[in-house]
């Protein structure tokens, strides 16, 4: 049990941390409650913090993404506890105000109730690895997205792909989530170690496109037109390092992602 002195003086901390996270858009009075109890284990510290950019004028997948950040912001997590994403934001329906947005399904682009929401995933993903926490399940994208690097997305799909991860830390911690502007930026309060931690993604193979060639009579003799234009697809792996009193003190493997090409497909009239 932590003394009244220690106790105060952790309010005291908190309280500072506080005004600073709210000044910088990073909190907000729903989180003096989860502050509140990360001062008793001296835990206010920004462990990680990820930002990604989206188009305002994208109003249907903006308030998307707005929907589901809220239901991630003030979470908290538990030593030892698993986080599961589709767990805490919960089916993506119309009833509950999600809209119609693009979103990958089978490696194409359309339309879907909820698409946008990978970016909030993607954030969240981003801000755990910087945090050094463990995941647990996680899949990447079909298709590059154009809000995070290469081998850095987490796409979720309800009640088939899920992003699970593990509060491994000794202390507890809360997710924070802001929309300002343009901008979707997660944050992870709980104890820093003082460790730097740094991702790198090397490209392992670039796959070239497959080209498909359709006969199409209603073309002039000899002549071609190019029906979809073809899109070349990655092979990557990324890479967490760990360092502590700028030493190396573990590399590992976080993922080895494949992004498949796009086929070019050409129509042409051969003639007889």
């Amino acid at each position: 049990m932590l003394n009244s002195r220690y106790f105060s003086y952790s309010i005291f901390i908190c309280s500072i941390i506080f005004f600073i996270l709210a000044a910088t858009g990073l909190a907000d009075a729903n989180c003096v409650t989860g502050l509140r109890k990360l001062a008793e284990y001296n835990a206010t510290d920004v462990v990680a913090t990820y930002t990604t950019y989206f188009d305002k004028e994208e109003i249907n997948r903006n308030t998307n993404i707005k929907l589901a950040a809220e239901k991630l912001d003030g979470v908290m997590l538990e030593p030892d506890q698993v986080f599961s994403f589709n767990q805490v934001v919960g089916p993506r329906s119309r009833e509950r105000g999600y809209k119609k947005a693009p979103e990958i399904i089978e490696g194409e682009f359309v339309d879907g109730v909820g698409g946008g929401i990978c970016q909030v995933s993607s954030t969240l993903y981003n801000t755990v690895l910087l945090a050094g926490l463990e995941i647990v399940s996680r899949t990447n994208h079909s298709q590059p997205v154009r809000y995070v690097p290469l081998g850095r997305g987490a796409t979720i799909y309800y009640d088939q792909i899920d992003f699970k991860f593990k509060n491994t830390s000794d202390y507890p911690i809360m997710i924070v989530v802001r929309v300002l502007a343009e901008q979707l930026t997660v944050s992870l309060i709980g104890r820093d170690l003082g460790k730097l931690i740094e991702l790198e993604t090397a490209e392992l193979e670039v796959l070239e496109p497959e080209i498909i060639k359709k006969t199409d009579k209603s073309l002039a003799v000899d002549k071609k037109k190019l029906v979809q234009e073809g899109r070349e697809g990655y092979k990557v792996v990324t890479t967490r390092i760990i360092k502590e009193r700028n030493r190396i003190q573990k590399e590992e493997v976080i993922s080895v992602d494949t992004y498949f090409p796009l086929e070019q497909i050409i129509k042409y009239n051969p003639g007889n």
